[in-house]
């Protein structure tokens, strides 16, 4: 059961919450005028579209729409249920919550996920501290891994024992069913057998986290030689998208973004080498191709990418598979290049941080990385073909103009050739780039609805003169009504309105949206009471307009029933209104 938290309770967990503070977080924030900005973390996009009021405490994207406040962000962005979020967000301000009953089902289930990856976690500590592994496990982590003790806390590092079923036996202890652990990817049922047995055995277990530093998955490595599969890693689940995750961003976020620039790596010891060295500003991909959702998450965070894989032509061939999705997030791309033989994690463990600098400073840009070695006077037609062709794609991912001209000129010099060849191949075309669309003056009476709610929430002094003025079903828009509604509501519980207020008290998601466009709405304001009342007048000259057609209608009804004194009524009615319209 899921609790119900008291919503004076939750109104105090907002004010005490900074939105600015938490969304920073997970993306990289811009102060822009009174707002801050960014890339949404909703969608792909290169131009920033999602904007942060600390003023209203919400946030809203002019791109994809979404929108809300600091409860909806964590609850769409972390997949945490409202209460959960409220939970989280009281334990940061000290806050005690005390919870009536309830029931969510969903969301329980996606709590009980969440639970399990916590319990697993427990489990592999124990067991890496236990009699029989502590001393051989713990010698491997220090003279082969070279880690210390304060990096295998720091990491969680755990480990799956021999047993077939022992995180089973343990799991099922702690008020956890079998449904659930192989939902989670814990545990794995034999068909053949018809038996349930973990999914990790005989492995260091590395936890992956997502931002808000919960354990949602695990990386496996084998300490068994011969294991047909060095790295075992969590299957895809409700919690765990591998390519839409990152190793390590939680620890890392707060150095990339001050550094502005983000080293990426394969493996997950390659990481925990390089951050116990002291270069802090790193993610590890977990060995796949990099994804276009890892790129933009990054992309939050950072401005320049550097590219630090296995000095082999695996690794150079993983570094090259990754430049697409780096570049159309709106990355700068540079390639860090171990020694012969080397990888992150060796050349870290030979010569600690100097020798990382060393690689660090002298990072390549991805044009000298891809063009050396290569003489364009002796590749044949085809070669160059390809290479230009390349290249001139990869110009048309850069969404900068002046980043984009830059990088046709270096491809230009470095390779001896025309800026027409890469123009040529590329079609002639040059990244298209994001217009502003203006806000008209309003012309239908939903935008006249749509304005006057933006005025009273931005001066929510001026409510009870325009509720004097106007009933909840005067709204024609039926979204319009149903948030005036609300914030009549909230203004007489709260004696006060606020659009973060708004959001939490209406269940519907198209109306949340609503809400952070109401509040992103600008327009020049020099007399609020004065913008208001004309609203307001506008709003009932229409509610005339249509009681006199309304009128005019039952008066031809009238006409045509003969009903000669329903019809002067009605006459003399729709003088009346005439008049009062014309005033």
């Amino acid at each position: 059961m899921s609790g119900i938290i008291p919503q004076e309770t939750v109104e105090q967990v907002r004010t005490a919450t900074d939105i600015v503070e938490i969304i920073g977080q997970f993306v990289r924030l811009k102060k822009r005028g009174r707002n801050f900005t960014a890339l949404c973390p909703f969608h792909a996009e290169k131009t920033p579209s999602f904007s942060v009021s600390p003023e209203r405490q919400i946030f809203h994207c002019f791109g994809c729409g979404k929108g809300g406040n600091v409860f909806t962000f964590l609850m769409e962005h972390e997949k945490m249920s409202f209460v959960e979020t409220v939970r989280h967000l009281a334990q940061k301000a000290g806050i005690r919550i005390v919870e009536k009953k309830g029931d969510d089902r969903s969301r329980e289930e996606i709590e009980k996920l969440h639970y399990a990856q916590v319990v697993a976690r427990e489990y592999f500590r124990q067991t890496l501290y236990a009699d029989k592994y502590r001393e051989p496990v713990l010698r491997y982590l220090h003279e082969k891994r070279r880690l210390t003790d304060q990096a295998v806390e720091f990491f969680q590092i755990g480990l799956a024992g021999e047993e077939w079923d022992g995180f089973l036996n343990y799991a099922l202890k702690k008020d956890l069913f079998l449904p659930e652990l192989i939902q989670a990817g814990l545990i794995i049922h034999s068909e053949k057998h018809d038996k349930y047995f973990d999914r990790f055995r005989q492995r260091l277990m590395i936890p992956i986290f997502n931002l808000s530093d919960r354990p949602i998955a695990f990386g496996g490595r084998a300490l068994k030689s011969g294991e047909p599969a060095k790295y075992v890693n969590s299957p895809e689940t409700p919690l765990y998208s591998k390519s839409n995750v990152l190793y390590g961003l939680n620890f890392t976020r707060q150095s990339i973004r001050e550094k502005n620039e983000v080293i990426i790596v394969e493996g997950y010891f390659d990481l925990i080498s390089l951050y116990q060295a002291g270069l802090k500003n790193v993610v590890a991909s977990s060995g796949t191709a990099f994804t276009p959702a890892q790129a933009r998450l990054l992309a939050r965070f950072a401005d320049t990418a550097f590219l630090f894989f296995d000095s082999d032509s695996a690794g150079q061939n993983a570094a090259l598979r990754s430049i697409d999705a780096l570049y159309d997030a709106g990355l700068e791309v540079k390639v860090m290049i171990p020694p012969p033989g080397d990888d992150p994690d060796s050349l870290t463990k030979r010569e600690g941080l100097e020798g990382l600098m060393r690689i660090y400073g002298g990072a390549r840009t991805f044009l000298q990385f891809r063009t050396e070695g290569i003489d364009i006077k002796q590749s044949g037609l085809i070669a160059k073909e390809k290479l230009i062709k390349e290249l001139a794609e990869l110009a048309a991912k850069i969404n900068d103009p002046t980043r984009r001209e830059l990088f046709l000129n270096e491809a230009s010099e470095r390779l001896g050739l025309s800026r027409d060849l890469f123009r040529s191949a590329a079609g002639g075309k040059s990244s298209p780039t994001r217009k502003i669309p203006d806000i008209k003056p309003p012309k239908k009476i939903a935008e006249i609805e749509r304005d006057l709610l933006a005025l009273v929430m931005r001066y929510p002094e001026h409510l009870e003169a325009v509720r004097q003025k106007l009933h909840f079903e005067d709204f024609q828009e039926e979204s319009w009504r149903k948030i005036f509604s609300v914030m009549l509501t909230l203004i007489t519980q709260y004696e006060t309105i606020s659009e973060s207020a708004l959001i939490d008290l209406l269940d519907d998601t198209e109306l949340k949206i609503k809400i952070t466009s109401l509040a992103a709405l600008d327009f020049p304001v020099t007399d609020p009471a004065l913008m208001i009342k004309d609203h307001v007048n506008l709003l009932l000259k229409f509610k005339l307009e249509r009681i006199i057609d309304t009128r005019k209608a039952e008066l031809k009804v009238a006409e045509e029933k003969g009903d000669s004194d329903k019809a002067r009524e009605l006459e003399a009615e729709i003088l009346d209104l005439i008049k009062r319209r014309e005033n």
